[in-house]
């Protein structure tokens, strides 16, 4: 039987994942740390390890045979790092259930794996090079309370499922929230939504 390694620090993300892949008979062990994965005795079949704890210790072989790496979106820091060429397989962190299910039935039949939504920019060469968009305040002081609490979480790399945890509001009002988002700020995706946010360093009132 394959053995798992979900290193995941959320939770809700780490119960969810977990769930999918041992429903297809897969031994899958997590990790209870909120920060950071816990190395198995001997190496997983597949390790799923977050980009960022990849970053701070790019040991793999230490975590699984082979690993696939989560990363926040196509600007996360892991692809301008040498270690993104050494892995088996890189999804995003809002990849569907099925998403990360594929990914480890292509990894463990000995192919890579790399999230739909990530191909594109891969291939055009513009990995981790998201350029910074230049809008005013003005345009940001259109968005609710709440679209703006949203708005900055997604500016810190949650995923929707994050925030929907953070908020205790349900996830499908998050995508509605970011949305919205997106469509007043002109934003292309949640990079620019971040490189915005970021380059007007605006606060943010968490009880909105």
């Amino acid at each position: 039987m394959e053995r798992i390694l979900v290193g995941i620090s959320t939770p809700a993300q780490r119960r969810r994942m977990t769930e999918a892949l041992a429903g297809l008979g897969w031994l899958v062990s997590g990790n209870d740390d909120r920060y950071a994965p816990v190395r198995p005795a001997a190496p997983a079949d597949v390790a799923i390890v977050e980009s960022g704890a990849v970053n701070a210790d790019p040991s793999l072989a230490e975590w699984g045979k082979r690993v696939i790496v989560v990363v926040d979106g196509r600007a996360d820091a892991f692809f301008r790092l040498p270690t993104h060429a050494r892995v088996d397989g890189i999804v995003d962190r809002d990849d569907p259930d099925h998403g990360y299910v594929r990914a480890v039935r292509e990894v463990l039949s000995g192919r890579g794996w790399i999230s739909p939504e990530l191909v594109p920019t891969l291939l055009s060469g513009r990995v981790g090079r998201t350029r910074p968009v230049a809008r005013p305040a003005a345009e940001i002081t259109q968005l609710t309370g709440r679209e703006r609490t949203v708005a900055v979480l997604v500016a810190e790399g949650l995923s929707n499922s994050e925030i929907a945890e953070r908020l205790t509001i349900e996830r499908s009002t998050v995508k509605f929230h970011v949305s919205n988002v997106l469509r007043k700020l002109g934003c292309r995706d949640r990079a620019q939504v971040a490189a915005m946010w970021h380059s007007q360093a605006l606060p943010v009132d968490f009880a909105a």
